[in-house]
């Protein structure tokens, strides 16, 4: 399958304190790709490194082939950010049609309204956004991913926050964006979920690489929880009441 995400020797910091340190790692087409890692190991600050919300100091992004900071490199992804910093002033429908502008993407109402029954949003996109609840915030990002279909799209725990229907229904969506040789990036703490539909793992602490997993494991008494304790070296006799 053909990179179409690449990230080379890129290192970040703020002062003296390095937040990345040259990270290195590729996304595929067709698949699922994780990033995991605990709270403060640099996740995302790279994903904002990836969609040129900060300066890159040192190292190389591309995407397909162009560098992340060229146009159309960025028309090809989509972040689906864990905060619900969307225009309030906007309904829902108005903000999905003006994401299918900036990505010169023809609003398809029929998937809209097919994506809009699955979310159960029925008679609430045309509301304004600052009525929305936070699991509301998130199925309209989710609705304008798989509407726009990205090359790549970025879920930075998007799937906090939904009710279960609504996850099950966007894990089936992310398979299919996967079998239409799309990349999704999940960034998630979830590592049941990561384990359960995703294809390689990137598992990051205190800005490395720890390692790169391949699933499903080959070994029966390994998994991503257990892997992820080795790389904080979680000691279960530590704790006590």
């Amino acid at each position: 399958m053909q990179n179409i995400l690449k990230i080379k020797d890129v290192s970040f910091g703020y002062g003296k304190f390095d937040v990345l340190k040259n990270i290195s790692f590729y996304g595929k087409r067709g698949e699922i790709l994780v990033l995991a890692g605990p709270n403060g190991s640099g996740k995302t600050t790279l994903i904002k490194l990836i969609f040129d919300l900060l300066h890159r100091e040192r190292g190389e992004i591309y995407i397909k082939g162009k560098d992340n900071r060229e146009i159309e490199a960025k028309k090809r992804i989509m972040y689906l950010q864990s905060d619900n910093l969307l225009p309030v002033f906007l309904t829902g429908e108005e903000y999905i049609k003006l994401m299918c502008k900036m990505y010169e993407h023809r609003f398809e109402k029929s998937l809209y309204l097919q994506l809009v029954e699955y979310y159960e949003m029925k008679g609430i996109t045309d509301h304004l956004m600052e009525e929305y609840s936070h699991g509301m915030m998130k199925k309209i990002q989710l609705i304008s991913a798989f509407l726009i279909q990205p090359d790549i799209i970025i879920i930075d725990e998007t799937l906090n926050g939904i009710d279960i229907k609504a996850k099950e229904i966007s894990i089936i969506l992310m398979k299919k964006m996967r079998k239409k040789g799309k990349l999704v990036l999940l960034c998630t703490h979830d590592l049941l979920l990561a384990e359960q539909i995703g294809n390689r793992v990137e598992l990051i602490n205190n800005g490395n690489i720890f390692a790169e997993i391949t699933l499903p494991f080959e070994e029966e008494d390994k998994s991503l929880v257990s892997t992820f304790k080795e790389m904080i070296k979680f000691e279960e006799s530590k704790y006590e009441l």
